[in-house]
């Protein structure tokens, strides 16, 4: 099939793709005013769409590469691949473009029976991040947005979400999704809890914050997030003649959510119930908090077989503390799944020990003042170090977390 008839399919796909997302939008009490943030918030998770450009055309050479492999390192014992992971970093970072502002008017134009509006200002609220897209070969889709809810019980609209990017070169097709996240959550709002999953992500110990989020739903919305994100990857991977490989990122709270549903791919795997014309890839985090007892990652190192696992941290970001262990000691717990690896703007890459069935270093929660390692513009210029050819890993010393 040529490009240019998968463009074709896709347009198609983009109309059903959005008309369920805007469906599950109006489910909503859609909130006029923003949920409490930190002052730092826009700074430590927001970068600028000229300054991602710029990135973009400094590495188009590492997201070449990237797409020629479909962002896929190999199966499970594979070395990290530098290009992948910047894409992967740069697919996460587009979607903090997202214009809020459009979607709750393009969800006020469909509860009015005004579909053509709605669907034009739904394309304009992400017009930015399909611009980055163009310049690397890519088109995006909004799939989901996910349950956001604190422990007191109130919802805010305006949280996290899920969105696809896919391949235009359909001689190496893949698919990237990706979960952008809110800083001030991860420090002030957020429900640590512990929830058995039933049924979902092979019945292992979460983060009832994050759970909820894939897996709760908006009043009567019929599907749940996750359902809808699945629905959404098997309509675009159908869209192609050929497999496509799945990779899921996402930085900061998002790579909670993007662990979790990269899970439920794998657990999907198993069962033989991924979406037709998929292949499951790798998972790549940046900065994420813990979110799960150590069940959950022994369910990974068990069965991705695929892909890898990669966690990445920044050296000084101190996001991938939280909880801390005093949390820890009420809940339950927690530990990161592995794959992880340390980057810094001046130093080799460092692997990190495994925290499975360990207690990790007893840490504080981290103050918003303490937070410029884990801003997006760190990440990248650490990222630009690890990727240097005269760079190398660390594969005889481990470092703690």
């Amino acid at each position: 099939m040529s490009d240019l008839a998968f463009q074709s399919r896709m347009e198609v796909v983009h109309q059903h793709i959005s008309i369920r997302h805007l469906e599950q939008l109006t489910h909503l009490d859609l909130q006029r005013q923003a949920p409490p943030r930190l002052p730092e918030d826009d700074e430590i998770i927001l970068t600028d769409l000229n300054e991602l450009k710029k990135w973009s055309y400094d590495n188009i050479d590492a997201i070449e590469a990237a797409k020629a492999s479909s962002c896929h390192g190999g199966p499970n014992g594979s070395r990290i691949d530098w290009n992948n992971v910047f894409l992967s970093f740069m697919e996460t970072c587009a979607s903090y473009l997202r214009d809020n502002s459009l979607l709750i008017k393009a969800v006020d134009a469909y509860r009015e029976g005004d579909n053509e509006k709605a669907l034009e200002l739904y394309n304009k609220s992400t017009a930015d991040i399909k611009a980055l897209a163009k310049i690397w070969g890519m088109g995006f889709e909004m799939f989901a947005d996910l349950v956001d809810e604190a422990p007191s019980g109130h919802s805010w609209w305006n949280g996290p979400f899920c969105a696809g990017f896919y391949s235009l070169d359909q001689t190496k097709p893949f698919i990237g999704g990706t979960d952008p996240g809110r800083m001030a959550e991860v420090l002030v709002d957020f429900n640590y809890q512990f929830v058995r999953a039933e049924g979902v992500l092979y019945n292992a110990h979460v983060s009832e914050g994050v759970y909820t989020g894939l897996f709760g739903k908006f009043k009567s919305a019929p599907q749940t997030p996750m359902a809808l994100i699945t629905e959404a990857v098997a309509e675009v991977a159908r869209a192609s003649d050929k497999t496509s490989v799945l990779h899921v990122t996402g930085h900061s709270l998002g790579g909670s959510y993007s662990t979790l549903c990269f899970t439920e791919f794998l657990r999907y795997s198993t069962i033989g119930q991924l979406p037709a014309k998929c292949s499951l890839g790798d998972i790549y985090t940046f900065g994420s908090p813990r979110l799960a007892q150590r069940d959950l990652g022994d369910r990974l190192v068990a069965d991705l077989k695929t892909g890898s696992s990669w966690r990445i941290v920044n050296a000084n970001d101190l996001v991938p503390q939280v909880p801390p262990i005093k949390f820890s000691l009420v809940t339950g717990i927690f530990n990161h799944i592995d794959g992880g690896m340390k980057i810094f703007k001046d130093k080799p890459t460092e692997k990190l020990p495994s925290e499975l069935g360990t207690k990790p270093p007893s840490r504080i929660w981290p103050k918003p003042s303490e937070l410029k390692a884990h801003q997006t513009d760190a990440y990248y210029l650490s990222w630009r170090n690890a990727a240097d050819p005269k760079g190398f890993i660390q594969d005889e010393e481990v470092v703690e977390d």
